[in-house]
């Protein structure tokens, strides 16, 4: 295994533990700060589809973002795990979801399959040019190569910024970082 899986191996680890050690009521907090902002940042014209997450564990929870953006008119979509891959299925208010794996649900087989051209993205660390890890298992990067152009929004608590992520040739870099202290635009970090 290389350096830079092994560093990424132990981010990982140490990420979550921090995460998970945020009590429940400060996650929920810092979810709807993380709401508020990314609601007024977000510029998107009615039937824009954007593609949400629902959260995992101790991951930041889109669910009151995604409300909002939907009563401004996005079209949502939740990822689905189809022959390893996500692919975006359409989210409507009601309708059922089933299990995906890795303890999230997302909507079934006969929900329409939808490409966003904007996405939220779920993460375990982040820096300030961008850079993010996932999981490890590379779902979000092939998403985001597929869909591209795609605008990415990643979704964090304050705690998971890093000095550095290790990148490697297939890691995306993010457009936007959004925590409970703002938003972040690694553009402007990388020009000042």
């Amino acid at each position: 295994m290389s350096a830079g899986m092994i560093d990424k191996s132990l981010l990982r680890r140490r990420m979550m533990a921090l995460r998970d050690a945020m009590p429940a009521s400060a996650r929920i907090e810092a979810s709807l700060a993380i709401a508020d902002h990314a609601d007024a940042a977000l510029h998107f014209e009615p039937g824009t589809v954007i593609g949400g997450f629902l959260p995992i564990g101790s991951e930041i929870d889109a669910r009151p973002l995604m409300a909002r953006l939907q009563d401004r008119g996005a079209r949502l979509a939740l990822p689905c795990i189809v022959a390893g891959d996500l692919v975006f299925r359409e989210l409507l208010r009601g309708a059922p979801l089933v299990p995906q794996g890795f303890g999230t649900h997302g909507p079934g087989e006969d929900a329409p399959e939808l490409n966003p051209t904007l996405l939220l993205v779920p993460l375990l660390a982040f820096d300030r040019r961008g850079g993010r890890i996932g999981y490890g298992k590379g779902f979000y990067d092939r998403a985001i190569a597929r869909l591209a152009p795609v605008e990415t929004w990643g979704l964090a608590f304050d705690v998971q910024e890093v000095s550095a992520v290790p990148m490697t040739a297939g890691d995306r870099f993010l457009d936007r970082i959004v925590r409970e202290s703002g938003v972040l635009d690694p553009s402007a970090s990388a020009s000042g």
